[in-house]
């Protein structure tokens, strides 16, 4: 295994070449520029032969002091992989805050799109896309935080607001609580979903809206594939959820997303982009661990081009 200081990868398609497949990361061969003393927040990862920069953020361990602590990591292993010969290794170790809230959140997050790509979504706009990744749980790093859920995809529309769509696993206690009959001994996979009126920030009424997605798997490649159409002012939005091939949940007519230009925000508005749309882990601090292994990330406007086989 290579070490913490990390070697990621992320390829983007030529936009000549192939229209539909926005971005590719692949794992194969790049290298990773972060260095907690320097910049804490932000890495960037770039691969040949088109050296594109995918952006990479993390909350670490004690940041709001001058000695930040590494808790959040990315990488590159040959230990796992899907295709080639190479998976990125996400991973989050247990700690407990000394100097911070105790609800002080961690985060290590790689972008399959970001805010300064010009085909980030804009969220006033009805059209459809697909996140496509694969990804695989290591069972033997594996245990749910105490309280909250474990993020492990998003699409982020700017600070401070909560991700109006993200994806994440429900500890087996709260899914029972929930009513899912399916609740699974290592907790629930959900899709949670936030708009102007479900909790935006903390400041927000509403409450988030959870959708279950069945009971958690370690140990073996998931495949999948969110599709998004986002619509923030109208009922027009669309989600749809695919794993391992099969459907698990659509949502039609529906609102996704914050609206800019809704008078409920004042001193911040969210971004009329979705500013970045990301994997990641991303959990409140305590005793628990996770690592997660990612292959074949994609972003793309067709589900063809998104699923992996």
């Amino acid at each position: 295994m290579k070490p913490a200081c990390f070697c990621l990868v992320a390829l983007l398609f030529p936009m000549a070449a192939r229209a539909e497949l926005f971005t590719h990361l692949t794992a194969e061969g790049g290298t990773v520029a972060y260095d907690i003393r320097k910049n804490p927040v932000f890495g960037f990862y770039t691969e040949p032969p088109d050296h594109y920069r995918s952006q990479l953020t993390f909350k670490q361990g004690e940041r709001n002091t001058a000695a930040p602590v590494l808790v959040g990591t990315i990488q590159t292993t040959t230990n796992e992989h899907y295709l080639g010969s190479a998976a990125f290794e996400i991973q989050i170790i247990a700690r407990d805050e000394s100097t911070n809230s105790a609800r002080a959140a961690y985060k290590a997050s790689i972008d399959s799109v970001g805010g300064h790509d010009r085909f980030t979504p804009l969220v006033a706009k009805p059209v459809d896309w697909y996140h496509g990744f694969v990804m695989k749980i290591d069972p033997t790093y594996y245990r749910l935080p105490g309280e909250g859920e474990l993020l492990f995809e998003q699409w982020w529309q700017g600070s401070p607001f909560h991700p109006p769509i993200s994806l994440v696993i429900v500890d087996p206690k709260d899914a029972a609580t929930r009513g899912w009959a399916d609740a699974g001994t290592n907790g629930n996979f959900a899709l949670i979903l936030r708009d102007d009126d479900h909790n935006a920030d903390e400041s927000f009424p509403g409450r988030a809206q959870y959708f279950d997605l069945g009971p958690v798997t370690t140990g073996r490649w998931l495949h999948w594939v969110v599709a998004v159409r986002p619509s923030p002012r109208e009922t027009n939005g669309m989600i749809a959820i695919t794993l391992d091939g099969k459907e698990k949940l659509k949502l039609e007519h529906i609102k996704v997303g914050y609206n800019p230009d809704n008078s409920q925000y004042h001193d911040h508005k969210p971004s009329n982009r979705l500013a970045s749309v990301n994997v990641c882990l991303y959990r409140l601090n305590g005793q628990n661990c996770q690592r997660f292994y990612f292959d074949e990330l994609k972003f793309s406007e067709r589900y063809e081009d998104a699923v992996t086989p």
